[in-house]
């Protein structure tokens, strides 16, 4: 029995099914663009963003999203894009975050590209005041923060103020002690002293260390 032949409508709703749809996906240090079908899953995007990232440790990441009542929501890998509640934007917007954290940081996480993410992920949540860090920690973790970007500590390139345009510490921290903008900074400068010789790398597998206890 020969199959009906395709009609003009027929046609004209496999069109729209098959259009691309633009997606936008931030991670914690970059921004990526894809093209979609209607057709797509939660999956099939999720393997294309890490893909494109070289992330091989993927088991501790899902893809957010705003849902149509503005609640961050994680988005079903089984199930296509379209199928959920995502805000309907062009394009859509995603997030690429860390979902599970590891028992242990220094063991689990091996790849430096999943350290990093984790990393800036934990040091947004910390700054933002999402994740209680009490004051001392807070000023050793910013010490350790400044150690992944600006390396050793050196007297004759690192004057007063370097610190100055680096948000590195909770405003509560900041609003719970009378110190002023160069005290702050000078007791992370002590603590960054401390830090010579450690690799950038690994000064981010410490601050973890430590935001985990």
């Amino acid at each position: 029995m020969s199959s009906s032949p395709t009609t003009t409508c027929d046609w004209m709703i496999l069109q729209v099914e098959q259009k691309n749809i633009n997606v936008r996906v931030t991670t914690m240090d970059a921004e990526l663009e894809f093209a979609i079908l209607s057709s797509t899953t939660g999956k099939q995007l999720f393997n294309q963003i890490v893909k494109t990232i070289g992330l091989r440790e993927t088991w501790f990441f899902g893809l957010q999203y705003q849902d149509s009542k503005g609640f961050s929501t994680w988005l079903k890998l089984n199930k296509r894009v379209t199928a959920q509640d995502v805000r309907r934007e062009n394009p859509l917007l995603i997030k690429f975050r860390a979902k599970f954290y590891p028992e242990d940081v220094a063991e689990e996480l091996i790849q430096e590209a999943t350290q990093r993410l984790f990393f800036l992920q934990v040091k947004e949540g910390i700054l933002n005041d999402d994740i209680y860090c009490p004051p001392e920690t807070a000023v050793l973790l910013a010490s350790y923060s400044v150690q992944t970007k600006h390396g050793d500590y050196k007297k004759d390139y690192h004057f007063p103020g370097y610190l100055s345009r680096d948000k590195l510490l909770p405003q509560r921290v900041l609003e719970q002690h009378k110190l002023n903008k160069e005290q702050w900074e000078n007791r992370i400068k002590v603590w960054h002293e401390e830090h010579k010789g450690v690799l950038r790398e690994d000064a981010m597998v410490e601050y973890l260390k430590i935001a985990q206890d």
